[in-house]
Parts: structure tokens; sequence; C-alpha cells
């Protein structure tokens, strides 16, 4: 198995400052269009930026969209 997988870790993909995806998600914990954070297994991602939306979200993946500003792993 993957090492992100096997330690239940996020797996985080930046496509320059046009979006993100977020895999081995646990859920969204707040939205709004300059800040959504994301809960992962032991803590949150924050995104920030400005024109956030949510593009697509499954079980364990996330795509956000939007000019990001920044990304911030809090635990």
């Amino acid at each position: 198995l993957p090492l992100d997988v096997s330690l239940d870790l996020p797996k985080v993909t930046i496509v320059g400052d046009l979006g993100v995806l977020i895999e081995n998600h646990r859920g969204l914990v707040h939205y709004s269009p300059d800040r959504i954070v994301i809960g992962v297994g032991k803590g949150q991602i924050a995104i920030l930026g400005r024109s956030l939306e949510i593009e697509e979200v499954s079980k364990e993946d996330m795509i956000v969209r939007g000019r990001l500003g920044s990304i911030q792993m809090e635990t």
C-alpha cells in the first residue's frame, strides 16, 4: 500500500494558484469564498484565497478551485 494510505495521511496536489486536490479527506469543516477548511486524519487543511469553490467531492477526494493564496496544515 502507498505510505499515505497506510498511515491515514492526506495527499495534497496543488495546480499552480488555480486549484488543489485533497485525497483521503474526512469532510468539509468550514466553507466561504475566501476560506475552506477540510478535515483530514489528524487535523485540518485550511485553504485561503479568493473565489474559492468546491468543484467536485467524493468519499475520498475533494477538488477546490479559485485563486489560491495559501494552504495550511493544522494539527
